[in-house]
């Protein structure tokens, strides 16, 4: 599987194919993905808080382990969010850009849009609405 943005502005695509992210506008209907901070023992905001509010309300949880494919899954519309904090730029941008080809709406915990890898926020942008207070 290949999933790529050939050029910014030209959208993404799998396999040749075009891909967007999900319709799904219900947070309760929603498949979401995140990650941890490798070295997560000195922070006070680990996670593991802002996890359990949002996996109470939400179908499923994934964990892939790279936030790279969490932003592709989410742009191929296979995950509906995906956020993760404490991230470097070179863990983030090309996944980032192919989000954002295929529709996503890319913001910090706060909704402020653009990409922030020490906290950031990939949504459908329907549920970003619905996703936000739980951040």
């Amino acid at each position: 599987m290949t999933i790529i943005a050939h050029k910014k502005g030209h959208g993404a695509f799998k396999n040749g194919q075009s891909i967007r992210v999900s319709t799904e506008e219900q947070l309760s209907d929603a498949m979401v993905a995140t990650g941890f901070a490798c070295l997560r023992s000195y922070l006070s905001d680990n996670n593991l808080a802002r996890f359990g509010r949002i996996a109470e309300r939400t179908t499923g949880q994934r964990r892939f382990g790279s936030a790279a494919l969490d932003l592709c899954l989410v742009a191929d519309g296979q995950v509906d969010a995906f956020w993760e904090q404490e991230l470097n730029l070179y863990d983030v941008a090309a996944g980032a850009l192919i989000a954002q080809e295929a529709g996503a709406t890319l913001t910090d915990f706060s909704g402020k849009p653009g990409l922030f890898p020490k906290e950031i926020l990939a949504t459908n942008g329907r549920l970003l609405s619905e996703i936000l207070p739980l951040m």
